[in-house]
């Protein structure tokens, strides 16, 4: 699904298109849309999906002190400042700029769709002007470079790094209003109308990642940016299993990756969750016989935090990742537990596996194989996100 400028009538009303699996248009009116932008991390928008005039269009709760989706979500990826009225930006080739270009598209992903909320994780921001030169932006590469830029400003004390604390401190938060505040404190102190993060980059003397060129921002071809084509549920997939692949790759770098590892396999005593078998390192074996596997690499969010790995034996660790094993969180009755995938198990009848030794650990999870500390147990958000991403 998407949030969708449409542009006929002056300045163009923005609306809900598209479909998400089995939810359509019409399952998503009356609920306010709730940006997530990290698993468990939401900021409310005040922007509701209304049945007017025939269309989903989108409309604020009260129209003077609420701020567009687009815009919110401008002030979290440190955004200049977009132009609701396309026709009013000018031609040519696109400018990110203030004033410059319009979010004429805004796919996402259905987190969950609740009564009066739908929370939706946006992937993506298709940018164009007048003439409908058009841009997209990936959203998760745009937020782990805010991310550095947070990390970089918490070890510098000049006024641009107070102002990104602060920016950093309003996301924490939550607080809509306060990160938007931010927003335009960090556009006002780099002087320039272009890219705020161009300048907060190289202010703050980042290393060079790799994206950190283009801040995010790829070419993209006419029709993906109308929103024309066809949205195809096994590409969605795809799509959220190759983002938890690039954060899994980016959270195993460095010394905090390495800590992680120390820390996830004293955590579970060097025992594998799924086969309780205990497999440290000894001058016999002289490795360990169990990985720290990360559910979701989400950045400062538990990014390496305890609640975000799992302690498994290498077989466990490959059965995990390729998605043949699965471990789901029972809220009703507070436990976890193991089975193999619909898929594995059509894998295994069409006699391309073979899943005999796997099928013995499926189950309830003992509580004797979690962490002692129950905050170190694996977070069921993550879990959550992680089973509906690789659903194969």
């Amino acid at each position: 699904m998407r949030i969708a400028l449409r542009t006929s009538g002056g300045r163009g009303e923005y609306e809900v298109a598209g479909s998400h699996e089995s939810i359509k248009v019409h399952d998503v009116f009356d609920r306010q849309i709730v940006l997530e932008m990290l698993p468990g991390v939401r900021f409310p928008t005040n922007n509701f999906v209304r049945h007017t005039q025939g269309k989903p269009r989108i409309r604020l709760l009260d129209s003077h002190g609420d701020s567009h989706a687009y815009l919110i979500l401008a002030a979290l990826l440190l955004l200049p400042k977009p132009k609701r009225e396309i026709g009013a930006t000018p031609g040519g080739k696109i400018q990110i700029y203030k004033d410059n270009f319009s979010v004429l598209s805004i796919p996402f992903d259905v987190v969950e769709l609740e009564k009066l909320e739908m929370v939706v994780s946006p992937t993506q921001i298709i940018l164009s002007n007048s003439s409908f030169d058009s841009v997209r932006l990936d959203v998760i590469e745009r937020l782990r470079i805010v991310m550095a830029c947070w990390d970089a400003a918490s070890k510098q004390n000049s006024a641009l790094a107070k102002a990104i604390l602060k920016h950093k401190d309003a996301f924490h938060a939550q607080d809509v209003k306060a990160v938007i505040s931010a927003a335009e404190s960090i556009r006002l102190a780099t002087i320039e109308p272009d890219d705020p993060l161009r300048h907060i980059t190289k202010d703050l003397n980042l290393p060079n990642l790799d994206e950190l060129m283009w801040l995010g921002v790829h070419a993209t071809e006419t029709e993906e940016a109308m929103g024309l084509g066809e949205e195809n549920l096994e590409e969605l997939k795809e799509a959220a299993r190759n983002r938890i692949k690039v954060w899994r790759q980016v959270a195993l770098r460095g010394a905090a990756g390495a800590k992680f590892s120390v820390d996830v396999r004293e955590a579970y005593n060097h025992t594998c969750l799924f086969t309780g078998m205990r497999l440290p390192k000894t001058a016999m074996t002289g490795s360990s016989g169990v990985d720290a596997a990360h559910i979701l690499p989400w950045a400062e969010y538990n990014l390496n935090a305890i609640s975000n790995g799992l302690c498994l034996s290498k077989l466990c660790h490959w059965a995990f990742d390729a998605g043949i094993l699965r471990l789901e969180f029972d809220a009703p009755s507070s436990k976890y537990g193991i089975h193999l995938s619909a898929a594995a198990l059509a894998a295994e009848s069409d006699g391309l596996l073979s899943l005999d030794g796997l099928k013995d650990v499926q189950g309830v999870v003992s509580s004797s194989l979690l962490p002692k500390d129950n905050a170190n147990w694996p977070n069921p958000s993550f879990l959550k996100v992680y089973n509906e991403a690789s659903n194969f």
